[in-house]
């Protein structure tokens, strides 16, 4: 949108739309340069984030320059990415532990050095996602602490821009909708936001940062560039492309929009989920998924990978590459009675399953011919998928897919069962492409002024993903986003008066003390800062030396992992009378944070 003559409704020397680990990188770093910075976020309250809340926390990393140019240069293949960007990422990678210390406060756990068995992440022969490549052995992996999975980093993010609030404004549930750029000299001078039904326009003086993330939860956009008809999320719910939509309003150049990544036990593959408000859940580590009796069909009822292969961020092997997950509208997992007694005894032991409501999304026939026709399948080719798994098992070799046989066990009489399945993206990686300073590019590769850009937005991944990249890269030039956007510009927007101004010192992540909550008879607060989400919060009714309630009034948890979590986990602490109960299945930092706030609470009723 033209910049010419419009009514800005306040001015910022920064503004940084997207709070995710770009987004929050860049705003701290430009507020640390002297900048007054806005960031903004379409996410609510305890939903920011992006992906980097929802990824394992793994920071890529690497020694020695030469041996990581020539590891990234064959990931890349053919695929052109310049040299001078290329550069100052891996340069990055090999300062990592550098940055860690320096400004995040921690001394970076490296996962090729530091990590022994018996901790909570295992030692891995490899930190490579490509070990067969030429100096593979130059890559490691910088944690946080010894776990992961446990959004650490992304906490840590986030606190340092609430230490900034002097100099960070923060409007969540703000969607960000175009940019305004000067006609003549192409300066981008600020950005339309809608916030709580209304429009604000921010003029911008030095720089604005785009780190929106992707496209993941827009289906238009997925359709195509991805050419797929719909893909499951895997991380947030909220990167819908308007990073990429306000590039093109000035003509950024994109690139990398075809590449993305997926995930889970089953390569691109997780269980669906009714509706557009779900995400799919992340299943790492489920042997009883691709061991026995049981593979996974596509939409005419036969397989179309080996179930066992594992795969690189969803990317399957094939005729010596690995290329990008195979796409059907309507896979299935199906399997006989003797898998479903292995997956009960599982339930049983473990008393919840990795996908909790496995069991009950469960479809069953007595008959395969039966079972295919409830799939929508035709009957011939599933009775005669299981016909040749179990040939393959007798042989002892699989000649349609290459399954290890040792992990087949042939099907036997019925019932037999099936689960729906769905494809999933866990991050897309294109979008407007940036140099080495983060200035974002226009079609004739000339930087927009004043433009920038950080994260999965345009990222550097063109072909190969190597793990822990795309955290990295959001560190590595967020910071340097940040910093360039603060720079004062000779051609500084400077709005002497602005048209009904609003209220400054806007901060949506403030409000977060617990003392605001009311305490009736017998009933304590306690707090835990460690969950997923960071702050839960908890009232808890203690009355003759017994738990009776537990009332969560405050988590910013996943909102299906650890919502379910806590319903269990409430029974059983009441039940067992103490909070120092068995972690949930999957859900082991919500666990663990929510036994720490009761835990709080009732170190209260002991020191009255």
């Amino acid at each position: 949108m033209q910049a010419n003559d419009v009514q800005w409704n306040a001015q910022y020397d920064v503004v940084v739309v997207g709070f995710g680990g770009a987004g929050a990188t860049a705003a701290r770093f430009a507020a640390d340069a002297g900048a007054y910075v806005l960031l903004v976020d379409t996410a609510p309250l305890g939903r920011e984030g992006g992906n980097t809340r929802y990824a394992s926390q793994h920071v890529a990393m690497g020694k020695g320059i030469g041996q990581l140019t020539k590891y990234y240069q064959q990931l890349n293949d053919d695929y052109m990415v310049p040299a001078k960007l290329m550069q100052t990422y891996l340069r990055g990678l090999v300062n990592m532990p550098d940055y860690f210390e320096k400004y995040l406060g921690v001394k970076a756990v490296s996962w090729k050095d530091d990590i022994r068995l018996g901790d909570p992440v295992v030692p891995k022969h490899s930190l490579a996602e490509y070990p067969e490549l030429a100096d593979s052995e130059s890559v490691d992996i910088a944690l946080v602490h010894r776990r992961d999975k446990d959004a650490a980093l992304w906490k840590i993010l986030r606190q340092n821009v609430v230490e900034r609030a002097d100099r960070i404004d923060v409007w969540l549930n703000t969607r960000a909708r175009h940019l305004y750029q000067d006609e003549r000299t192409g300066v981008v001078k600020g950005v339309q936001l809608r916030r709580r039904g209304k429009d604000y326009r921010i003029a911008v003086k030095n720089g604005l940062v785009l780190a929106t993330g992707g496209f993941e939860n827009n289906r238009e956009m997925i359709q195509n560039y991805l050419q797929k008809p719909a893909l499951m999320p895997m991380g947030t719910l909220f990167n819908r492309g308007d990073g990429i939509k306000m590039a093109q309003e000035v003509q950024a150049k994109l690139w990398h929009m075809g590449n993305y990544e997926s995930y889970g036990t089953l390569a691109g593959l997780t269980f669906a989920e009714e509706g557009t408000q779900h995400r799919g859940r992340v299943i790492q580590s489920w042997s009883q998924l691709n061991h026995g009796s049981i593979f996974v069909i596509g939409d005419d009822g036969t397989r179309f990978f080996a179930e066992n292969q594992p795969a690189r961020h969803g990317h399957l092997y094939s005729h010596g590459h690995w290329v990008l997950p195979h796409y059907q509208k309507h896979p299935y997992l199906v399997f006989d009675q003797a898998q479903y007694e292995v997956f009960a005894q599982q339930e049983k032991d473990d008393r919840r399953l990795p996908y909790p409501k496995f069991m009950q999304k469960l479809l069953s026939a007595d008959s395969l011919p039966e079972l295919a026709k409830q799939l929508h399948v035709p009957a011939i080719s599933l009775t005669q998928t299981v016909t040749d798994f179990n040939h393959f098992k007798e042989i002892g070799r699989d000649y349609q897919t290459g399954r290890d046989t040792d992990t087949m066990r042939k099907f036997g009489a019925g019932p037999y069962y099936a689960i729906k399945l769905a494809s999933n993206v866990l991050n897309t990686q294109g979008g407007p492409q940036h140099d080495e300073k983060a200035r974002v590019l226009n079609v004739d590769d000339q930087p927009i002024p004043h433009l920038y850009s950080a994260g999965e937005l345009g990222g550097i991944a063109a072909n190969y993903y190597q793990s822990g990249g795309n955290l990295a890269e959001c560190l590595i030039f967020g910071k340097i986003a940040g910093e360039n956007a603060a720079k004062p510009k000779k051609d500084a927007a400077n709005v002497a008066r602005l048209h009904n101004a609003v209220t400054v010192h806007i901060n949506d992540l403030l409000d977060l003390s617990a003392q605001h909550y009311m305490v009736g008879p017998d009933q304590y607060l306690g707090v835990s800062d460690d969950g997923m989400g960071g702050r839960i919060v908890v009232r808890v009714t203690y009355q003759n030396q017994k738990l009776r309630q537990i009332e969560i009034l405050e988590n910013h948890e996943n909102e299906e992992i650890g919502q379910a979590a806590f319903d269990q986990l409430e029974k059983n602490m009441i039940s067992a009378n103490t909070p120092a109960v068995d972690a949930i299945s999957g859900a082991t930092t919500t666990s663990r944070a929510l036994s720490e706030a009761v835990a709080d609470a009732l170190s209260k009723v002991k020191s009255k």
